[in-house]
């Protein structure tokens, strides 16, 4: 029996893992979205700006061979969109990223428009977030809402702490140095991913 003939083309891609941190982000756009209960949000695309990851999810973008391919959800930053009536953390996380965002360009100042956040970089700390799909566990390097800064902060390595990760249960991999943390409201809501990339 002869064996089926294979496509070089279509090798599976390789995917680096981002290490938990504190990076330069730069965003590729910025578009409003719904979470499922109606609540809205800004989902905004990015990528490592600066230093040894510097482009790194453009380059799994680029590698991923799939016709349907998507920009990687874990270079989607969320920011809830608070509104009268919303909880005091969501108007800390709205009040911070945009005094970091406008302390990180230089005369930019946030009219309103999610549009004008393309081009634009901010400092974000990242933490680990697992996941779980048929009894696997995966991991995540995100950067969690409202753990932004200005991004010289990031350079002069003056950024505080990080995020507490996300872990699943006792019975998932131990991620080294990992507390586990319920202050959590990252997530990508189904059909998101059809939006991507910006």
């Amino acid at each position: 029996m002869a064996l089926p003939t294979y496509d070089k083309s279509k090798r599976k891609a390789i995917f680096q893992q981002l290490p938990k941190g504190a990076y330069v982000i730069r965003f590729l756009g910025a578009k409003i979205q719904k979470w499922p209960s109606g609540d809205e949000y800004l989902a905004m695309a990015f990528d490592i700006a600066e230093g040894e990851y510097k482009g790194l999810y453009q380059a799994q973008f680029d590698s991923n061979q799939h016709p349907d391919k998507k920009w990687p959800l874990d270079a989607v930053f969320n920011l809830n969109i608070p509104q009268d009536g919303s909880q005091a953390w969501e108007w800390d996380n709205w009040n911070t990223f945009f005094a970091d965002l406008e302390d990180s360009n230089n005369s930019f100042v946030f009219a309103g428009d999610p549009k004008s956040i393309k081009g634009k970089v901010i400092g974000a700390k990242f933490y680990i977030k697992q996941t779980e799909k048929d009894g696997t566990v995966y991991d995540h390097t995100v950067p969690k809402a409202g753990w932004t800064c200005p991004v010289e902060t990031i350079r002069s390595g003056k950024y505080g702490k990080l995020p507490n990760d996300k872990l699943i249960g006792a019975s998932a991999r131990p991620t080294a140095g990992a507390p586990s943390s319920s202050n959590d409201f990252m997530s990508i809501p189904d059909g998101v991913e059809d939006e991507l990339p910006f």
